[in-house]
């Protein structure tokens, strides 16, 4: 059996700080998951003294702004501890797939649509969803390839007051169900939690920054570092990017078109 966490990266619909949008599914075998814990556990440990361990979320943010418990750590170090979690993650039986989706092209796009014509994209619920829906269709071709069955585990975005968002993924998660001729490899609807307490999505986090820093980071340095950490997990990418384009969001991933 298959662990998908699921977590997202990048910027909201109307934010222009950057493109892109990122959502990245980090895809762990059942077996190794308590192998991961331990390894991501031993890791902190050499980080950072004193203190409970588990009192604090890895975030990849936290770790490249100096932000959290990495506030008072100089950049250097910092950027050891980020490109150290690339590389047990390399070497991890781990899978990454990431559904990029290229904002500026599809409001490019939906201009030229008839305003008359419903547009597809028109807010953050919007471009969650459309991703979301590509990320099943990938993941399910995965497991049907694989002939395993899959668990989909996923950052929420709801409070703990307000589900409203988490439901809208699980009607898209129905929707898509009814679309499928075959039977779905996946046990059940997603399951919701919050990144605080599950490893797996802490590390889907990191991925989904580093991917989304990547194409916004300015810094020569910062950008060599970076660098380095995508192409320690680039052979386990495979990325889809949304709209199609005739421009190559990246050379050197396994890009395949919508």
């Amino acid at each position: 059996m298959i662990l998908f966490y699921i977590d997202e990266g990048g910027t909201g619909w109307k934010d222009q700080e950057t493109n892109f949008f990122f959502l990245v599914s980090l895809a762990v075998p059942a077996y190794c998951v308590p192998e991961m814990e331990r390894e991501l556990h031993s890791l902190k440990q050499s980080w950072l003294s004193g203190g409970k361990l588990t009192d604090w979320e890895l975030k990849g943010h936290d770790i490249w702004q100096g932000k959290g418990k990495f506030k008072n750590v100089n950049q250097e170090y910092r950027f050891k501890v980020f490109l150290q979690l690339a590389q047990n993650l390399s070497q991890s039986q781990s899978s990454i797939f990431a559904i990029v989706i290229n904002k500026k092209l599809i409001i490019d796009k939906q201009k030229q649509i008839n305003k008359d014509v419903e547009r597809y994209i028109e807010n953050d619920a919007d471009l969650y969803q459309l991703s979301f829906k590509k990320m099943l269709d990938i993941l399910n071709y995965f497991l049907k390839t694989s002939n395993q069955i899959g668990i989909l585990l996923m950052d929420s975005r709801s409070s703990s007051h307000n589900s409203v968002q988490d439901g809208r993924l699980v009607k898209v998660y129905e929707d898509w169900i009814e679309l499928q001729e075959e039977t779905p490899c996946f046990i059940e609807k997603p399951w919701f939690g919050f990144s605080e307490f599950y490893t797996g999505l802490q590390l889907a986090d990191y991925v989904a920054y580093l991917l989304a820093r990547r194409v916004n980071e300015k810094k020569e340095i910062a950008s060599q570092k970076l660098q380095e950490a995508f192409d320690l997990l680039k052979s386990k990418i495979y990325l889809l990017q949304i709209p199609d384009s005739p421009i190559n969001f990246e050379d050197d991933l396994h890009d395949k078109s919508s």
